[in-house]
């Protein structure tokens, strides 16, 4: 599979001690490892420092790779007024170098400024990117979707699209054909298939995330049920149509030496099952119904349960340990043993963590508890502290430790750097119950939260971390790895509302033999269950 990428940036930062890649030769080395052909590719000088500086000397800098990185350069409303700015733009796109990206809080300015920029460059079919992370400004998706609709020749590609504010996507989309997206964070289950169907597969463009996600669009995109063509429309030839760039004839990203102590992840990134490893899922729900996220199967009451147990088994994952929704937001006691009995279905395959919630402490007692851990299917516990705003040193929790210390049992935490639930606020918990097992969801979220996991998992034996949507740190599991070894990480997806297959490709694209990831995919889990009482 070829594959043409967009969201390469390139330079050192003064906002930052350090950026994915410092140099054009650091962006070619990650190419070349996950195999990725041509990269739209912009200076991040461009964007911090001077649009036009940044961008002409991009060009001297990716000069002797042009058959490889492709230049894009970045507008600001500024680039109408300054002297020769607006003419050296309309040079560069009638050369054919029609890439443009947009920072507008960065940059300091309402996306609907650069109308008179549109204006001189339409005639040339450009291509205009923008981030729309969580938490961007809902006011630019309106401006971006005036300016689409009055240029229709100009194509508008959002990038970086994760679950947080998918709908405003989906709604933009629908009105208006000149808008496409980018797979880079597209982390949600189906989603591709949710494009395909509902707006064409022709609108989704391959990208790369932060470097700390190394192959999770790849893997994501080998494992959807696109056909082929459509895999190979999205990889590289919707992009290649929108710029008017000619196909290449072969691969130009070389086979990565590394790669023969990586079979797992070479056989996964071309769509195969894993096969001969223990596998063991320890993060997953029974589906999202709510907090914007976007799945046609939860319509159907079950279906979306069958749909994530045959993710699972395309996938090659032996074992899986879900969490029931209506626990987590709705009666915390009938959600349990409501999710025991739909689970029954897949039972030695699909097991349970009970959830324990502190605001129903007068429905949960030890007998109960007692009851429901006797039938085999509940394996530890889980708690989400900062959807519930409870801290998660909480004296609430403590019947929940108390009973996971007498029984050796797992207890899956949400942690994030936040005030409820940052992964050091365990500092005094963690150290008194040294039988139970803290498995930190997430790693502690973005690279502070990954820190302080770190740190706690330094002080405590006790403490793992969990890998799901370890995507939102810009610090990479690798290292962490290096920092911990391979023993005290888990592997968790957060199935059910994320892809099971993104987020396996990121940890088996981790540049590190096989053989040192192994563990995490099931045996570390594995051995944990084997220490309960």
């Amino acid at each position: 599979m070829k594959y043409f990428a967009v969201n390469g940036v390139v330079g050192k930062s003064a906002y930052a001690a350090k950026v994915d890649f410092p140099e054009v030769a650091d962006l070619l080395e990650h190419m070349d490892y996950l195999g990725v052909d041509r990269m739209l590719v912009e200076a991040r000088s461009a964007m911090e420092y001077s649009p036009i500086l940044g961008n002409q000397k991009l060009l001297e800098q990716i000069a002797a790779h042009q058959e490889r990185l492709k230049p894009v350069f970045v507008l600001t409303p500024a680039d109408f007024y300054e002297t020769g700015t607006l003419d050296w733009l309309k040079t560069q796109a009638a050369a054919g170098n029609r890439a443009f990206r947009v920072y507008p809080q960065k940059s300091r300015f309402p996306l609907r400024q650069i109308e008179r920029l549109l204006a001189e460059l339409a005639a040339y079919k450009p291509l205009i990117m923008m981030d729309s992370k969580f938490g961007s400004n809902e006011l630019d998706f309106r401006d971006m979707e005036e300016l689409a609709r009055k240029f229709p020749t100009v194509n508008f590609l959002l990038t970086q699209q994760m679950w947080g504010g998918f709908g405003r996507v989906l709604d933009l989309m629908w009105r208006l054909q000149n808008i496409y997206l980018d797979i880079s964070w597209l982390h949600m289950r189906d989603a591709l298939e949710l494009i395909r169907d509902e707006y064409g597969v022709q609108r989704l463009i391959f990208g790369l995330g932060f470097k700390s996600h190394y192959g999770a669009a790849i893997g994501a995109l080998a494992h959807s049920s696109l056909s082929k063509a459509e895999k190979e429309a999205v990889a590289h030839g919707n992009l290649e149509r929108l710029l008017g760039i000619a196909p290449l004839p072969n691969k130009l990203a070389p086979e990565h030496s590394l790669l023969e102590q990586k079979p797992l992840w070479k056989s996964f990134r071309a769509g195969g099952r894993l096969e001969g490893v223990q596998t063991y899922d320890a993060h997953s729900h029974d589906g999202p119904y709510t907090r914007g996220w976007f799945l046609r199967d939860l319509g159907v009451p079950g279906k979306h349960l069958d749909r994530i147990m045959e993710h699972v088994d395309k996938n090659g994952v032996d074992q899986i340990v879900m969490i029931s929704e209506r626990a987590l937001f709705g009666d915390l006691v009938a959600g349990n043993l409501e999710f025991e009995r739909i689970a029954q279905k897949y039972r030695g395959k699909l097991h349970g963590y009970f959830v324990f919630n502190p605001y129903f402490k007068e429905d949960i007692t030890e007998a109960l508890l007692d009851e429901c851990f006797s039938r085999g299917f509940f394996i530890g516990f889980k708690v989400l502290p900062s959807y519930w705003q409870v801290k998660i040193n909480d004296p609430g929790f403590t019947l929940m430790w108390e009973y996971a210390e007498k029984h050796h049992l797992p207890i899956l935490q949400h942690t994030w750097n936040d005030f409820y639930n940052a992964p050091l606020i365990l500092s005094d918990v963690a150290g008194r119950y040294p039988n139970a097992k803290f498995i930190l969801g997430h790693s502690g979220g973005e690279a502070a939260g990954r820190l302080e996991a770190e740190e706690l998992a330094l002080r405590f034996p006790n403490v793992y971390l969990e890998l799901c949507g370890t995507f939102c740190s810009d610090r990479s599991v690798l290292e962490s790895l290096l920092v911990l070894g391979n023993q005290r990480f888990v592997f968790g997806s957060d199935t059910g509302a994320h892809n099971q297959s993104y987020e396996l490709a990121a940890l088996l694209s981790i540049p590190l033999p096989d053989q040192q990831l192994i563990p995490i995919l099931g045996e570390n889990f594995t051995k944990i269950l084997k220490d309960r009482k």
